[in-house]
């Protein structure tokens, strides 16, 4: 507690027992209390404004006042008529201006954000001192390791205090040179050459780790499993900008491994097994070792005799030692029968389903294993006591080979001892909720006695108190005597302890961290208000809600009076904030059209002046360099609304231009402006929905060169609006595992709203991926995704001649994005210019699409991965006939994760191929579907 907050509470008690006041209630005057404190303090205390109060009534008007920043005591008086009582403060005093000089290597965003001390803060000499060290923290963290900061205090105005930081950075350090000491030189020189990136770089916490990290890496890759690292030892120059770093490395003999005998396991698996790139033994036993992994290996695969013997020798070459690992791997022993024993309930094959099925994939496959058959005896043994059987036990196992010792039938004697029955169940300190209502939200009834119910019913009542905003509620028995058993362990009674808590509503809130974006927008995001009840799911969805906004490296919200007995609370909420402004640059290349070069550059600033607007700028361009040989361009300006009529409606204007080559056969370039108005809202954190008011987009459509027809020179304005919905509930963006994604299109377009007189239609589009996670193999998942597309359009246009021109709108599949081993942009895809029987063709009648995507994705080797593929899917069109309207192919692929998603090289084959057509084809891109 603050002294001052103690002296006040000392002030008030002394008056209020001294012998002319003793107990008396008066009322208090709140005249010298701000207006805006007023309204808070009545809304929270409504007595204050219409009774008398008491001592303790007081006591809470205190330690509430106290906690506001602007108030450094807070006492309450008699009043000079001695017919009330008065308020009386002594203002703390507040941070004029903020001034840091010196700081040449950090922005002003960086150096301001990390001394978060602004102007209007109330004034703190601890909180100035812990801000300055922040600053020369991250000051050392850059390679600063002198820098100083200096914090003054210029005499500014009575309530105000102003405060300048003054920076002397001096000299960043930097490591001039790396040393490794150790009797191979040989080893000296390779590790020298792997770690010499690092010599000039910033002498910091961070790389230092990193070098150390790579060191390491490189030893163990090699196999020089028991070296041991010692260092660095540090030597500066005189003014300590630059340092060397000196490294002792010990152990340093190099193994290479072999293995013999090996008919049934191959040798992969064996090296795998060893995991010697994360092997480090400081014993010279390092073949014993090892051998107990590949044993361990071999037990999991059913072979319950193999015998390992190891040898181990000196090489030629000095420092290397090779260890060989002679296998007798034996049969792989089969379990031809399981008999159970003793006493129990449900027929034996209920027991013997449960160990196969919770002990270990090689059990479930019916090979042998001790230790995995054990894991299932006490998963079992686990169960029955789950069940109320709580005195189960196995008495006994026994196992019995057959003459040639390859199959085993193993004996299990067990004893499932009485059930137990639930004969009561009570609740103590419930007053929120009667005792028949809880009983309810449990799900338990008299009975047989399931302790998994139990674990259940604890997380519903608690569950159940949380979501009425009794957030501090408690279990006080859970861990203790929750559950009471008679002496022969035959009934049990249940007895819930509740510590209930307040029901916490929300009184005011605080705002922290946010020195340079408005209140207003983290207010916009929380979940709660002013008199709100407090949820544990409200305060879950405002962090998630304020982490997406991308303002704010962390968010944190607390109460300040938790754990006490107050009911109308105060909020902190607590961030850090993100330098608003991004730059993005990247170049790339896929195998479209041969080879064709990508680049991109972006710049966005997403929190102008601190209200949550964002502008954003980006630049794209493809070039095909071995046959178009045209510069693709397109420019996207966009700028974000985010709190449309003081809602959560954020909206959004983008403005494009883009020239792409849209068909290669005649060298047709289409160049498109639009121009997009919509609204946007995040329902949930899975949930986000958009409307698009008006979209306009022209196209004109010519050509590279003087062969194009003049007639399909064609300027098209396509106007249209809809909804879009997208529902993901994927636990990845980038390189998902399990979840789905839905995504489902609608948009109209008529000249009503700026649509060329003969365009007006109707258009949908849906899609669904599922991601099931299958398996882990190396640590890694094994997933299928699989994903289904829908589409229609209809054209809705009376006039004779008009229709929807199927190049810009209508659905063509073919190519990476939707079917692969079709090339895009060819007569590959389908519908083609000879189905459709024209260049340039419009859509009078309807037409429907559908796309199938199934793909096994398994990894290889660390971030490298595979898969294989099956892709089919048919667009239909009224009135018109194709060959074959439905296309299909089927492949594999090489993927390698990257931070951004996998970089995907696919080889497909047609299934179904067409004369002049190329059997196969190969594609390049990063991400998946």
């Amino acid at each position: 507690m603050k002294m001052s907050t103690l002296l006040s509470l000392l002030l008030s008690a002394g008056l209020l027992l001294s012998p002319s006041v003793l107990w008396a209630k008066k009322n208090l005057d709140l005249s010298g209390v701000p207006l805006e404190l007023r309204n808070d303090l009545i809304r929270r205390y409504p007595f204050v404004e219409t009774d008398k109060v008491s001592l303790e009534q007081i006591d809470e008007v205190i330690r509430f006042l106290q906690l506001r920043p602007q108030f450094n005591r807070v006492q309450v008086i008699d009043a000079p008529d001695s017919s009330s009582y008065k308020i009386q403060f002594d203002y703390a005093r507040n941070i004029g201006f903020v001034k840091i000089q010196g700081a040449k290597s950090l922005s002003n965003f960086e150096s301001e954000s990390t001394f978060a001390i602004k102007s209007g803060d109330v004034f703190d000499q601890q909180e100035l001192i812990e801000q300055g060290e922040k600053l020369r923290q991250l000051y050392q963290d850059k390679g600063f390791l002198n820098a100083s900061i200096d914090i003054e205090m210029p005499p500014g105005a009575v309530n105000t205090v102003d405060v300048l930081v003054k920076v002397t950075e001096n000299k960043k350090t930097r490591i001039s040179k790396i040393i490794i000491q150790s009797p191979n030189e040989n080893l000296n020189k390779k590790l020298h050459k792997e770690i010499k990136g690092y010599i000039y770089e910033d002498y910091t916490d961070k790389e230092l780790g990193e070098l150390t990290k790579d060191m390491r890496k490189y030893l163990a890759k090699n196999h020089y499993v028991r070296a041991d690292i010692t260092g660095p030892s540090l030597e500066f120059n005189s003014d300590e900008s630059l340092i060397q770093l000196t490294y002792r490395v010990d152990k340093v003999d190099r193994y290479t491994f072999q293995a013999n005998g090996m008919r049934f396991v191959n040798r992969g698996d064996i090296l795998d097994s060893l995991d010697l790139e994360n092997y480090n033994f400081a014993s010279s036993a390092v073949g014993a070792d090892l051998s107990q992994k590949i044993k361990a290996l071999y037990l999991s695969k059913g072979y319950a005799r193999v015998e390992i013997n190891v040898e181990e020798k000196a090489t030629e070459k000095a420092f290397e030692h090779e260890i060989v690992f002679n296998i007798e791997e034996g049969p792989q022993i089969k379990i031809e029968n399981i008999i159970m024993g003793g006493r129990f309930s449900k027929p034996p094959k209920y027991y013997i389903d449960f160990i196969e099925e919770h002990s270990s994939k090689v059990i479930a496959d019916h090979f042998y294993n001790k230790d995995d058959f054990d894991i299932g005896l006490r998963n079992l043994t686990l169960e029955l006591q789950n069940n109320g059987y709580l005195l189960a036990k196995v008495l006994s196992t026994r196992s019995q080979y057959n003459k040639t010792r390859d199959k085993v039938t193993l004996y299990v004697n067990i004893d499932e001892g009485p059930l137990t029955k639930v004969e009561a169940i009570s609740f103590e300190g419930n007053t929120a909720f009667p005792e028949a209502e809880l009983l309810k939200v449990t799900n338990l009834k008299i009975g047989a006695l399931r302790l998994n119910q139990i674990e259940n019913a604890v997380a519903e009542i608690k569950n159940y108190y949380q979501e009425r905003g009794y957030i501090e509620m408690l279990l006080l028995n859970e861990r203790d005597d929750l559950v009471r058993y008679d002496d022969n362990n035959t009934a049990a009674t249940l007895h819930f302890k509740i510590y209930e808590g307040p029901q916490v509503h929300v009184a005011s809130i605080i705002l922290e961290g946010n020195t340079f974006t408005k209140d207003s927008v983290l207010l916009h995001e929380l979940e709660f208000k002013d008199g709100d009840l407090v949820t544990p799911a409200k305060l879950e969805e405002s962090i998630a809600r304020l982490q997406r906004t991308g303002f704010f490296s962390s968010v944190e919200i607390k109460t300040l009076e938790e754990k006490t007995n107050v009911a109308n609370r105060t909020m902190l909420i607590k961030v850090t904030e993100r330098d608003p402004g991004l730059f993005l640059l990247g170049i790339g290349a896929t195998n479209e059209r041969k080879l064709t070069i990508r680049g991109y550059a972006g710049i966005a600033y997403r929190n102008l002046f601190g209200t949550g607007r964002g502008v954003s700028l980006r630049l794209e361009g493809n070039y095909n360099v071995p046959d178009i040989r045209y510069l693709e361009s397109r420019i996207v300006l966009g700028y974000i609304e985010p709190y449309i009529f003081e809602t959560r409606v954020r909206g959004r204007i983008n403005i494009t231009r883009s020239q792409e080559v849209t068909d290669y056969d005649l060298k047709q370039v289409t160049e498109v402006n639009s121009t997009t108005y919509s609204f946007e809202k995040d329902f949930t954190s899975h949930i986000l929905g958009v409307w698009d008011i008006w979209s306009l987009a022209t196209y004109r459509d010519f050509g590279l060169d003087d062969t194009y027809p003049e007639e399909y020179k064609l300027e098209q304005n396509i106007a249209t609006t809809g909804p879009s919905v997208d529902l993901d509930f994927r636990d990845n963006p980038f390189v998902p595992t399990k979840g789905t994604l839905t995504r489902v299109n609608a948009e109209y377009s008529t000249p009503d709203i700026g649509s060329s007189s003969t365009i007006e239609y109707w258009r949908s589009t849906a899609s669904l991926t599922l991601y099931n996670l299958i398996d882990h193999w190396q640590k890694q998942p094994v997933v299928w995704a699989n994903q289904v597309r829908g589409g229609y359009i209809k054209n809705l246009s009376s006039l004779a001649n008009g229709g929807i021109p199927w190049d810009k709108k209508g659905f063509t599949l073919g190519g990476r994005s939707t079917v692969r081993g079709y090339e895009a942009g060819t007569q590959e895809v389908f519908p083609n210019k000879e189905d459709l029987g024209t260049d340039k063709y419009f859509l009078t009648t309807e037409s429907s699409m559908f796309l199938i995507k199934s793909e096994l994705r398994f990894p290889v080797y660390g971030n490298l991965g595979g898969a294989v593929f099956y892709d089919g899917g048919a667009v239909l069109i009224e009135d018109l006939e194709f060959e074959k309207s439905y296309r299909a192919s089927a492949g594999f692929g090489v993927r390698y994760n990257t931070p951004v998603g996998p970089l995907s090289l696919e080889l497909a084959w047609k299934l179904d191929q067409r004369p002049g057509e190329s059997p196969w084809r190969f594609h390049l891109a990063i991400g998946t579907f």
